[in-house]
Parts: structure tokens; sequence; C-alpha cells
């Protein structure tokens, strides 16, 4: 049976994203047909909200399965494509609603730049790029007063708009299913050149612990998000000068390290909206933002929804499931 791939795209997706992850699993299947292997082919799917003809960023169109349709039930892998018709997309209340309950049987979700917002909308929690996010109806059903849940490990390819993020994203499935000398041979094979980057960021290329030094401190990171942290103090854990430590969190990570603690506040305050009662500003500063004022202006600006607004949706989505 074929390991199933779906790519979501919509109205305003990035041809050149989609394009460049349908690329790497094409050269997968070729090169496993070269070997004369018996291993499962990968079967690619493109879908989206309503199905047919879709028109990307610029302007060629695309065709596509409905998400309705009863073969969308599953995948090995679900990639969100970006681009900037994501933000209207991320509205599309059916597509949001399909989706999730799609989640339910889908191994991993990898988000590629604006296709973040479509998993925000989601109720989802932002992961590395094989990250699997839990739903709103997962965030509810935990013990109120459990502490927040910490942010995932991300493994994250490369920054949301670094063209080889697709790339890394797509090969992180690869060296998942055939190993690191496989995802290194379609590298070659789709960007000459590149594995020095992709390798290093997939976690390849390991140079004097490095890759372990920067996990520690986004660990440390996790763990301490509630109160003030400094590059300084991060760089410290990590045992490496300031210097070194933000260019190697950002090339491993895909994130800057005060961006990775942002995200780690986002997610333990959206957990805590959904599966407590207490106040926003209370919220606030158990996540280490200081004012329910400071975390309005967050969730405008990432989520373009105010807290009080993603509680009540979230726990009707909740409701829902």
């Amino acid at each position: 049976m074929a390991k199933r791939i779906a790519i979501l795209i919509f109205d305003g997706f990035s041809l050149v994203e989609v394009s460049s992850i349908a690329e790497v699993f094409r050269l997968a299947n070729e090169m496993e047909i070269e070997r004369a292997s018996d291993a499962e082919p990968y079967a690619l799917v493109v879908f989206s909200s309503a199905g047919g003809s879709v028109g990307s960023s610029c302007s060629m169109r695309v065709w596509s399965e409905n998400l309705d349709a009863p073969l969308l039930t599953g995948f090995d892998a679900l990639f969100i494509a970006g681009g900037p018709g994501a933000q209207q997309a991320k509205d599309d209340e059916h597509l949001v609603r399909r989706l999730r309950a799609m989640l339910q049987k889908t191994r991993v979700v990898k988000a590629i730049g604006e296709g973040a917002a479509i998993l925000a909308a989601a109720n989802l929690a932002p992961e590395r790029s094989a990250l699997d996010f839990p739903s709103g109806a997962a965030f509810a059903a935990r013990d109120a007063h459990a502490p927040p849940h910490p942010l995932a490990p991300i493994e994250q390819p490369a920054a949301l708009d670094d063209p080889l993020g697709p790339i890394a994203a797509a090969l992180s499935v690869i060296k998942r299913d055939y190993g690191s000398t496989a995802a290194r041979e379609i590298s070659e094979r789709s960007m000459p050149g590149a594995w020095r980057r992709l390798g290093a960021v997939l976690g390849d290329l390991d140079e004097g612990g490095a890759r372990e030094k920067i996990n520690a401190a986004a660990r440390w990171i996790r763990e301490n998000y509630g109160r003030p942290i400094s590059v300084a103090e991060a760089a410290q854990v990590a045992a490496m000068s300031e210097r070194s430590f933000l260019r190697r969190f950002k090339s491993q990570i895909g994130l800057t390290p005060s961006e990775y603690l942002l995200r780690a506040r986002l997610d333990a305050s959206c957990l805590l909206l959904v599966a407590t009662d207490l106040p926003v500003d209370k919220i606030a500063r158990r996540c280490g933002v200081g004012s329910g004022d400071g975390l309005a202006k967050i969730f405008r600006k990432r989520l373009s929804i105010s807290p009080t607004e993603y509680r009540i949706a979230g726990r009707r989505r909740s409701d829902e499931s």
C-alpha cells in the first residue's frame, strides 16, 4: 500500500513551495524504482476546501480533490501550503473543521510559511517540521490545573521565509522513512550542493555536539518561559558566545531564540485560555508576558484574534468535537 502524502492548497497558495514538496517525493519514488526496492511508493494528493481548479499566488492553477472526498481520511504526512491566501483560508470554517477531523488520522503535519495561520485557526499548536498538532478538543480535555503544555521539540528545517524550507520539510519525511543517506541523495538530485545546509538543519551534520547544546537551550527556554529570559542566559546554557548561539539556534531551529520564546508563551496561553477559567491578565503573567494588554497585542498580531475571542472559539470547537 502506498504511503499517502497530502498537500492542502487554497486560492493564493505558493506554487513554488508545493512544487518543491511534490518534487522531493517524486524523486524518492524514482530512486526506489532504480533500486528495484519493494518499499511502498509515495502517493501524493492535492486537496482544497471545494476541490477543482485552484489559483496560486502566481496565477497558475492546479487541480485539487475536494477535502470531503472519501479518500481524504488520513495520511502519513500532511503539508499545509504557504502563500498570501492563507490569511483568507484560515477563515474558511468548513476547511478548518474538516482539517481538524482529518488530523485525527494523520501521522504528522507540517505547515509551510503562512500555512501556520491555518493551523492556528484550527486551534492547533505550531510544531516542528515533523510536528504532531493536538486539536482544541485535546487541549480542553487536559486537567485544568495541570501546568501549561510545553512547546513540542522543534525540528523546523529552515526559516519560514527560506526557499529551502519546503524541501527540508519534505526531506524530513524521507529521512524518517528511508534514513539520512536516502535524504541526502534526494537532496543532491533536487538541489545539488544544498545538503551542507539541509543536513545541518535535519540533524545530520552535528559539529562538536553543537546540535545537542542548542537542543538543551531550547528545552531550557520551554521550561522557563514563565519568567524573563535573555539571549545571554540561553547562550550560557548552550555554552556558546551570544553571536554563535544566535546563528546556530536560527539555523537549527528555524526561529530566533526570541521568536521561539514567544511561541512557547503563545502556546501555553492558548492552552490555559481553553482549559481554564483564569482571567486573561493572570494567564499573561503566568506565561511571562506581563499583562493582559501585552498578551492581547501578541494574539492580534499572530492570530488576528483577541485572547477572549480565542477562548470562546476554542471552547465552541471543543463542544462540537
